[in-house]
């Protein structure tokens, strides 16, 4: 199974879901894929160390839906077969009644999100911190030829020495911006897989199971 059918079949199984939450999931699904593969890995490998979108599907939605039978439509016929055992597995769960959170365990849920942000959020403000302060001396080091030029316009005085440093600085400039941009790329991912994990808390989004 390759990403198209993997993210296909996964957006089949979370129908259920309002569009926005199945919009953050399958973004939060194409990110893994995007990082999996810009380190070299197959659409196959990350497929398989995700595992089945039927489970994954049935994960996030809880016990806050009745799962539906998905249609597949694609992978002919004999795909279809060899996904029948999932099916089965949703034709018993319908017999489950749906279950909702109560009060007392959202007001915990709230609590302990409270207190884990407390700790989350300085953290997550410090990685930023330490991503703008490396593309900022990137970008400084990189301009430090310029600023020999502006200063020789200005005061028309060189030195060669300034000249070599700051031909230096540039090309270490540049070997700084080139793991920062991943970096930051990276960051910025986490950023917004933490919010929406967040957010799936808060709203129920997060399955439990049912005792």
């Amino acid at each position: 199974m390759n990403r198209s059918e993997f993210l296909a079949l996964l957006k089949i199984h979370l129908s259920p879901l309002p569009p926005e939450e199945q919009h953050e999931l399958l973004e939060d699904y194409e990110s893994h894929f995007a990082f999996g593969l810009q380190s070299g890995r197959s659409e196959e490998d990350i497929v398989a160390e995700l595992g089945d979108p039927a489970e994954l599907a049935k994960e996030a939605l809880g016990n806050r839906y009745v799962p539906k039978e998905p249609v597949y439509w694609y992978g002919g016929p004999n795909y279809a077969s060899e996904q029948q055992g999932f099916s089965d597995r949703e034709k018993s769960a319908r017999t489950k009644p749906a279950a909702r959170r109560n009060a007392f365990t959202q007001v915990l849920i709230y609590i302990g999100l409270f207190f884990l942000n407390i700790a989350g959020f300085p953290l997550l403000l410090t990685l930023w911190c330490l991503m703008v302060s490396l593309a900022l001396a990137s970008m400084s080091f990189m301009l430090s030829p310029l600023l020999v030029g502006l200063e020789y316009a200005v005061h028309d005085n060189f030195h060669l020495g300034k000249l070599f440093a700051s031909i230096t600085l540039a090309g270490l400039g540049i070997l700084v911006f080139l793991p920062a941009r991943v970096m930051i790329r990276k960051t910025l991912a986490f950023s917004v897989s933490y919010f929406r994990w967040n957010k799936r808390w808060a709203k129920g989004g997060v399955g439990h199971e049912q005792p």
